[in-house]
Formats: C-alpha cells, sequence, structure tokens
C-alpha cells in the first residue's frame, strides 16, 4: 500500500515538472555550455588569430563580443521556443496556461429551473422584466393593489 502511494507521489512530481517549461537559470546555463561546445571552433580561431598577429587586442575583443553575443541570441531562442511550443501544446490540449486560464464559470443565478439559485421573482411569467411592464401598463397599481408586500401599510 505504501508503495502505491509512493509511486503516485512520484508520478505526479513527475508530470508537474513536465508542465512547466519556463527556462530556469540552470536550463539556461546547460544550454550555453552545449552552444559554447558547437562554437568552439570559432572560438578556437578567433585566438589563433589573436596570437598570431591578425587581430590586434580591440579587434579581438569585438569579435569576441559578437561571437558571445551570436551564443547567447542562440540560447535564448532555443530555450523561448520550446517553451512556446509547450504552451502552444497545451493550449491545443486545453489545458489551462498562464495566458489561457481555465474557465470556471459559476451557474448564473436564476438560470437554472427548480435549483436553489431561482429567485422568487422568476417563476413564470413574473420575472422582473415583466412586473415592471406590467407596471408601465397599469399605472402605479396592478391589480388595484399597490407594489409590494400584503404586509405594506394601505
Amino acid at each position: 500500500m505504501r508503495f502505491r502511494h509512493g509511486f503516485f507521489l512520484c508520478l505526479a512530481v513527475s508530470l508537474s515538472a513536465c508542465v512547466n517549461s519556463v527556462p530556469t537559470a540552470e536550463k539556461l546555463d546547460e544550454l550555453e555550455h552545449k552552444v559554447r561546445a558547437e562554437y568552439r571552433q570559432e572560438y578556437v580561431l578567433l585566438e589563433d588569430q589573436r596570437r598570431s598577429g591578425a587581430l590586434d587586442a580591440e579587434g579581438y575583443k569585438l569579435a569576441k563580443d559578437q561571437l558571445d553575443q551570436r551564443v547567447q541570441n542562440r540560447v535564448d531562442t532555443m530555450a523561448w521556443s520550446r517553451h512556446a511550443l509547450v504552451q502552444s501544446d497545451m493550449k491545443a490540449n486545453a489545458i489551462p496556461t498562464p495566458d489561457k486560464p481555465q474557465l470556471n464559470l459559476p451557474p448564473g443565478v436564476g438560470t437554472l429551473q427548480g435549483s436553489v439559485y431561482n429567485s422568487t421573482r422568476q417563476n413564470g411569467l413574473g420575472s422582473q422584466v415583466m412586473g415592471t411592464m406590467m407596471q408601465e401598463m397599469g399605472g402605479t397599481t396592478i391589480n388595484g393593489r399597490r407594489p409590494g408586500t400584503v404586509y405594506d401599510d394601505q
């Protein structure tokens, strides 16, 4: 029995971890290490040009900053594209997302026949709209009586 509860707890934790697709700092660092490994050859080429004298210190710094910016742009694109795809998939499968929350509307007051939400004025033709129309047609009295209850003073 404990094994079953532990299993379901682990399953719930793993599923909830899958839903959050917002990139964390650790995920961004991990992606940056991968992308830098892909661009390693370009970094080595820049370093060789600096050592050989083809690039002065300022040119090397400028070229390295541009390469770092390309790496950072690629990391950002990868991370946020993944997030956008996960969010799009969740929306397509009618799973609530922060920008498209689940609709949880309560039943409308008086719209359910025979429910506790019905107002006493909304039985049959005795709705508030109909009462207003009857008042307009009959003046200030309806059927010889003023609006109110039987307990009102005459």
